[in-house]
């Protein structure tokens, strides 16, 4: 896979010489494959390299003025092609003690709160850009990007932020780089991000996003509903921290994946914060030749805390999914709750379905689990499904609504939860 050959290629990408080295970096381990274990049902560079001759760094603008997908009140911030463009969140007096800017690079390869977990990094020991350089995702994007936003909420939000990701036009051959940091402090909020894809080409994004949590409720909803042919990793990176030590933190989270060429979501949770609590849920119904992986490091660093996963996939024609989950229990983490379980209905004799949970305990007072279960439909539910009145494809119809229902079930949001079931409604044609 070809981005450029050196850096003197860079010329009219706008590249700085503070970003050469990261670059140097990247090309000398180039984009990951299977050989390294976050990435052994995965190769990157194999698929990237069969869809694309080469990768360009997006920096055409455009001008666009996208429709609010949602009808209910809330609160919004735009991007177009990975670029901040509208926000109205901190106008009007909404939000106290905020902030809301475009991130350049120098704030981003200087920002503190960028360069943490999961690098766990001390005073003394190596510098935040070399741990950067050994990550290859994270290296790619450090050389290039120049998009993002970085803003603080220091208040209980009355209603949902939504980000709405458009994109709107050819990124054929595109890469787009971007970083967003937000940081949530004393504050009860919902966040629902939403990808609109309008361009229909094959282009790759390559995304850090960074959440600060200190004594708050976070609720945070990722939606894909469209099909693209866009080729997506996101990297989330969650800190849990202290304040006030009485009080304990939640982050609550979301994915429901459908209609992306590939996808994966990487998921690193700090718990650095007693009687904090993380959850992850997953639903995703997959198609002809989708790929959707998602892999979560779960660090449990202070007593009492909670963990939950739940990742469900439901499997049609020739699609593929993955889940990669490890729950780290230092040796201070006494009572903790981690809870692991993820389950694939597969369909079709050529869908794939790839797991690997793990449980690294140095603890020895917790409550850790994990499983993992893969299956077609049962006929016998089916059977007494019909002999209740329903023809066979209503009864099949059911069962794999069921099977995501108690994930679904789970969202708080009114809303949100109803444009899902609407969405799976229409999007079941299973036929046996």
């Amino acid at each position: 896979m070809k981005i450029n050959t050196s850096t003197d290629d860079l010329k009219d990408t706008g590249i700085s010489v503070s970003q050469k080295d990261f670059y140097n970096s990247f090309v000398e381990m180039g984009f990951p494959n299977k050989k390294k274990e976050d990435w052994k049902f995965t190769d990157l560079d194999k698929i990237l390299s069969s869809n694309f001759d080469k990768l360009i760094p997006l920096k055409h603008k455009t001008k666009f003025k996208p429709e609010k997908f949602f009808d209910f009140d809330h609160y919004s911030i735009t991007n177009l092609n990975g670029a901040l463009i509208d926000y109205d969140l901190f106008r009007k007096g909404s939000i106290e003690r905020a902030e809301t800017l475009f991130t350049e690079v120098n704030h981003l390869k200087d920002h503190s709160i960028f360069f943490g977990a999961p690098y766990n990094l001390t005073p003394g020991r190596p510098t935040a850009e070399m741990h950067a350089k050994k990550d290859q995702m994270l290296s790619l994007n450090l050389s290039f990007v120049d998009r993002g936003y970085s803003f603080q909420i220091c208040q209980d939000l009355e209603k949902p932020l939504v980000i709405y990701n458009y994109y709107d036009y050819d990124l054929q051959d595109k890469m787009i780089n971007n970083t967003n940091i937000i940081k949530f402090e004393n504050s009860k909020c919902t966040i629902i991000e939403l990808d609109i894809d309008k361009s229909k080409s094959a282009y790759f994004k390559n995304t850090f996003q960074r959440y600060e949590v200190q004594d708050s409720e976070v609720n945070y909803l990722f939606i894909n509903l469209e099909k693209s042919k866009a080729f997506n990793y996101t990297n989330n990176t969650i800190n849990i921290t202290d304040l006030d030590a009485k009080k304990g933190s939640k982050f609550n989270s979301f994915i429901f994946g459908s209609g992306s060429k590939f996808r994966k979501d990487d998921y690193y949770i700090s718990l650095n914060k007693e009687n904090s609590f993380a959850k992850i849920n997953s639903a995703a119904i997959l198609k002809k030749d989708e790929h959707h992986e998602v892999k979560t490091t779960m660090f449990h660093s202070r007593p009492h805390c909670k963990s939950h996963q739940k990742i469900k996939n439901i499997l049609l024609e020739n699609s593929k999914a993955i889940f990669q989950g490890k729950v780290l229990v230092s040796k201070d983490a006494q009572k903790t709750d981690a809870y692991q379980l993820s389950k694939g209905l597969i369909l079709n004799d050529q869908a794939e379905f790839s797991t690997k949970p793990e449980l690294e305990i140095y603890a020895d007072d917790v409550k850790c689990s994990h499983g993992s279960t893969s299956g077609n439909i049962d006929q016998d539910a089916v059977y007494y499904l019909m002999t209740r009145g329903l023809s066979k494809k209503e009864a099949t119809k059911l069962i794999i609504k069921g099977f995501l229902n108690d994930v679904v079930l789970e969202i708080e949001d009114v809303q949100v939860k109803k444009l899902i079931d609407e969405h799976l409604e229409k999007n079941i044609n299973y036929e046996n």
